[in-house]
């Protein structure tokens, strides 16, 4: 730890010179909050966005990425980013993280595509103008930014409606309307909805042989049940004007739903259990953040956040026919705020302080409940030095949680508190290659969910400890106007200490969390991207790959749950005179259950092919947007969570009208 320190110190008193940001670097970072970054993000840009069905599905194209689903169309979908579990991955909107009342594991099949501008991925630390301090404590960060509208000639106002409909009976439509104001501000309300019975045949077998060479077992084909989703989703943004040196934006969201808790997959006492359990979800939240250039050298931020988290769970026993359900209410209420500010002390040298507090607080209608409250503070001090070809930025962060019970308990509670450095540095070695690593801790402490949640939690769980070691290169061979080719390649290892797994037991709402003393983890990232043009059309490929070895040091030197060893991607797409075809190939390989791995818990490798039709028509200055997509084109059979199988071949036809 005090070689850390020492490292970090020295990096900021040192006289490495750093070219000035230049004012314009700063205003970029108004429109989004992953401009100026000296670590270069996987990036989804608005026209790929327009190529897949949700975001979970975006996220899967980026290397180093799980995104773990649990089937069907509300199914739980969560993104773990180098085998660091998905709560050291923040999800942040518009520059602000999302907190989630359930294991703070952020579903992204909650989070909508419409409005995004770009979808980016931080598999590190992200060092940008003026972020917040929280942004420095995640060890990889997914940020979801919100396009600014775009009015053409002397229009005030955008209108578009759409509407999805597809496999399983799933309606989805969709409105939205953007205006400009005449001070040149302008707003963005949106709404949609997706109705779904999420049902899907799957197809189960399981042989075992005895002892007396007897074969015994079973294979059949089911029907997914008690999928059913029903949602609703409103936003509403609004951003100031473009020019001056200050900027703003203000955003409101509500998420209403109701849906199937389906169970686990498997024969017992010669039947299949089929979970009843319901959830209904009630999310909203309001935020903004603020942007000023006060002089040459001062520049200044702040953000706020209000939300609400209500999640109402009825449990039917599966044993008891005619028992009475279990009726679970949780209400989770948070208040965020943050200030920042950056200084360019010279041309070689800037600095950035930052100072965020968070309050949360559990309530519940649970005999007994504790009550919880916790109050959080992360404390900030950040430089950022270069000269010429070299960019370093070298960051301490003190992290402060205490945590306390308004009934039962200790009414004292825990307090925690730790220091959290990082070092980040860039070569630019040629004009297209580049050198750049990081070195940084991450910790987090047990959520609200992993320890009070009734049938969730457990309250011995120790807080995870995570030390990240990154080398890459960025190469970028070939770059014409007829074509371009490039490079990106990533070494790392990642050692934690008390790593929490969150594993389901009877279904996606009953959880068994438990620590892992130590575990290691030595990965590989490779991606490779080529696009030309040829005529009237664009084509291109993008390639990737992710090979990861994390091992449970502490039990079996197996590899942890659910992690593949070898896994990747290839997309195909071409754009032609209005039409684009997307061909997108997933590959993952062997997983286990548990860190014991033995045939008994082996997930079997799997493979899918989705493919995505879109066309753009103008229909008397009405611009109509279609888009078919296709996945699991060949039908696999496969299950990215033990027992919970994942949907065969599934369509969604979406038609959009913008006027």
């Amino acid at each position: 730890m005090m070689r850390w320190l020492a490292t970090v110190t020295l990096c900021m008193l040192g006289t490495v010179s750093f070219a000035q940001e230049r004012v314009d670097t700063l205003r970029a970072s108004v429109v989004s909050s992953t401009s100026g970054s000296i670590t270069v993000p996987q990036r989804i840009t608005f026209q790929q966005l327009g190529s897949v069905t949700g975001l979970s599905e975006a996220v899967r194209r980026f290397t180093g990425v799980q995104v773990r689903d649990y089937g069907g169309v509300g199914g739980l979908k969560t993104v773990n980013v180098r085998s660091l579990g998905s709560e050291h991955t923040g999800v942040f909107v518009d520059g602000i993280q999302i907190d989630n009342a359930q294991n703070m594991q952020v579903d992204l099949g909650r989070l909508n595509l419409e409005g995004l501008g770009s979808v980016s991925l931080f598999s590190g630390q992200k060092v940008a103008p003026l972020q917040s301090a929280k942004e420095y404590s995640s060890a990889s960060s997914l940020y979801l930014e919100s396009a600014e509208p775009v009015f053409s000639g002397s229009k005030a106002d955008n209108f578009k409606a759409g509407i999805g409909a597809g496999s399983f009976f799933t309606v989805a439509p969709k409105l939205s309307w953007e205006h400009l104001f005449r001070n040149g501000a302008s707003m963005r309300l949106s709404a949609d909805a997706v109705s779904s019975n999420g049902r899907y045949r799957f197809h189960v077998k399981d042989f075992r042989q005895y002892p007396d060479g007897s074969l015994a077992g079973y294979d059949t084909t089911m029907i997914r049940k008690n999928c059913d989703l029903s949602s609703v989703r409103a936003e509403a943004m609004v951003f100031s004007p473009g020019s001056g040196s200050e900027s703003w934006n203000i955003k409101a969201y509500f998420y209403g739903s109701g849906r199937g808790l389906p169970g686990p997959v498997y024969k017992k006492a010669g039947e299949y259990p089929l979970s009843l359990d319901r959830q209904t979800d009630r999310d909203a939240f309001i935020q903004g953040r603020y942007y000023r250039s006060l002089s040459d050298v001062w520049s200044v931020s702040g953000r706020a956040k209000l939300s609400f988290n209500h999640l109402e769970y009825i449990d039917f026993p599966e044993t008891l026919a005619g028992g009475n359900p279990a009726h679970y209410n949780y209400r989770n209420h948070s208040a965020y705020l943050s200030a920042s500010a950056m200084a360019r002390i010279s041309p070689w040298l800037s600095v950035n302080i930052a100072q965020d507090i968070q309050y949360d607080y559990l309530d519940a209608d649970l005999r007994g409940f504790v009550y919880p409250g916790r109050l959080s503070s992360w404390s900030c001090l950040s430089t950022r030095l270069g000269s010429g070809p070299v960019d370093l930025s070298a960051t301490i962060l003190y992290l402060d949680v205490n945590d306390s019970f308004l009934s039962g308990g200790d009414r004292a509670g825990a307090r925690r508190n730790v220091l959290m450095p990082s070092l980040v540095a860039l070569w630019k070695v040629a004009e297209r290659f580049t050198v750049n690593g990081f070195a940084k801790r991450s910790y987090r402490m047990p959520t609200f969910n992993d320890l009070y949640y009734t049938t969730v939690g457990t309250k011995t769980l120790d807080p995870e400890d995570a030390l990240q070691f990154d080398l890459g290169m960025d190469w970028v061979a070939v770059r014409s106007g007829a074509g371009n080719l490039s490079f990106k390649a990533d070494i790392y290892r990642n050692q934690l200490k008390n790593k929490i797994i969150a594993v389901p037991t009877s279904n996606q709402f009953r959880w068994s969390m438990y620590n892992i003393g130590k575990v290691e983890v030595l990965g590989c990232d490779v991606m490779a991207d080529y696009s030309f043009k040829a005529g009237r059309g664009e084509f291109g490929a993008l390639a990737r790959y992710t090979f990861q070895q994390a091992r449970d040091k502490s039990d079996w030197n197996g590899q942890i749950p659910y992690i593949p060893l070898h896994s990747g991607s290839v997309n195909l797409f071409g754009d032609i005179s209005g039409w684009r075809a997307d061909v997108t190939i997933f590959a993952t390989g062997e997983r286990f259950t548990t860190s014991a791995n033995l045939p008994a818990y082996r997930l079997a490798p799997w493979a899918t092919l989705d493919a995505a039709v879109t066309k753009n028509l103008n229909l008397r200055g009405k611009d109509l947007s279609l888009k078919l997509c296709l996945n699991n084109l060949f039908d696999e059979q496969y299950e990215i969570v033990d027992n919970y199988p994942m949907p065969g071949f599934n369509f969604l036809l979406v038609s959009t009208l913008s006027f």
